[in-house]
């Protein structure tokens, strides 16, 4: 142990594993380092009540059977259309999930949208994006029974891995991975 408190093989495994998942090093993630041998989301749909507790990463390898449950989970639920959904998307939610309690279920709003569905949502509500991030897999938005919107949405932008939007009415989180912003009340 160094004499600031950091261990030189602790040092070496965040780097590793945040080499592993495709992270730059910046100061808000040096304390949350993902489990290195497995990840895990659980996730059910409010709108279909379909539930899915899925391990998709396990001992370094992304496990595409289960990549594609949660393609499906996470499908246009108007239309029924599947697409990728971006796996660094994934991985701030098991994050995201760790820092609140490992047994943490996100209650899922919006997952992909087909264009389709979002022409027809952005028609008809000035909030949502006409070229949304839901459209490319790469947006999801939650909440987590137990926990606050406002924590869940502070925690999202300590990590500053993409897009925050925080709906307090509708209680819930937008969290994309696209550049880094956010949106909705602060307080």
């Amino acid at each position: 142990m160094g004499s600031d408190g950091f261990s030189r093989r602790g040092f070496v495994l965040g780097a590793i594993a945040m080499t592993a998942l495709g992270f730059q090093s910046k100061p808000s993630w040096a304390g949350h380092i993902l489990h290195p041998e497995h990840r895990t989301l659980r996730l059910v749909s409010l709108h279909t009540g379909e539930r899915l507790n899925v391990t998709y990463f396990e001992r370094g390898n992304y496990l595409p059977d289960a990549l594609e449950a949660i393609n499906h989970q996470l499908r246009d639920h108007r239309t029924g259309d599947v697409y990728p959904i971006a796996v660094p998307l994934l991985d701030v939610l098991a994050l995201l999930a760790s820092k609140q309690a490992p047994d943490s279920i996100f209650e899922v709003i919006s997952g992909y949208r087909s264009p389709t569905t979002n022409q027809r949502l952005a028609a008809r509500s000035s909030g949502v994006a006409k070229h949304s991030y839901h459209m490319r897999g790469m947006a999801i938005d939650v909440r987590i029974a137990g926990v606050s919107t406002s924590v869940l949405r502070d925690a999202a932008w300590a990590m500053h891995r993409g897009g925050v939007g925080y709906y307090p009415r509708d209680r819930f989180v937008h969290i994309d991975v696209g550049r880094p912003r956010r949106w909705g009340p602060r307080a």
